[in-house]
C-alpha cells in the first residue's frame, strides 16, 4: 500500500514539473512579446503562497493538478494596448504554441541524458568485445607461431 501511495506521490510530482515548464513557456513567450501578465500560477484552487512583483502576481496553489498564466485581455475585450488579443497574430502564435514547446524540450532534456548513458554503456560493452576477439585472435596467433 505504502508503495503505490509513492508510486502516485512521484506521478503527481513529475507531472507538476511538466505543467511548470508548459506554463513557463507562455509566460517568457508572453513577456518576451511585450504582453501583460496579471498572474502565473503553479496549480488550482485557493493559493498558499502569493507574490507581487511588478504586474505579475506568483503563486502556488493547493490542489496539484494544472496551472495557469492568466494574461490581460486572454479572456475577453480590454482597453489595455499590451494585452492579449491586441499583439500581433504571430506573437499570439508563438505565446499559444510556446507551452507545447516547452513539453518539447522537457522531454528532449529528460531523454537525451538516458540516451546518452545508454548508448555508453552500449558502447563500451562493444569496446570490450572487439578487444576480447583482439585478445584471443593474437593468442591463437602465437601459439600458431611457437608450434610452427
Amino acid at each position: 500500500l505504502a508503495r503505490n501511495f509513492m508510486f502516485v506521490i512521484f506521478a503527481i510530482l513529475i507531472f507538476a514539473v511538466l505543467i511548470v515548464f508548459h506554463e513557463l513557456g507562455h509566460f517568457v513567450a508572453a513577456k518576451l512579446s511585450g504582453v501583460q501578465v496579471n498572474e502565473f500560477s503553479v496549480f488550482m484552487g485557493p493559493a498558499i503562497w502569493k507574490k507581487q512583483i511588478g504586474e505579475t502576481l506568483y503563486s502556488i496553489r493547493c490542489i496539484p493538478v494544472g496551472g495557469f498564466c492568466a494574461m490581460e485581455g486572454e479572456d475577453g475585450q480590454s482597453d489595455n494596448p499590451r494585452s492579449f488579443h491586441k499583439a500581433a497574430w504571430w506573437k499570439r502564435f508563438l505565446i499559444l504554441v510556446a507551452g507545447s514547446a516547452m513539453n518539447f524540450l522537457a522531454g528532449l532534456v529528460l531523454h537525451l541524458p538516458a540516451f546518452w548513458i545508454y548508448t555508453a554503456l552500449k558502447i563500451d560493452q562493444i569496446i570490450k568485445c572487439v578487444w576480447c576477439y583482439f585478445r584471443l585472435r593474437s593468442r591463437k596467433w602465437m601459439k600458431k607461431i611457437r608450434h610452427d
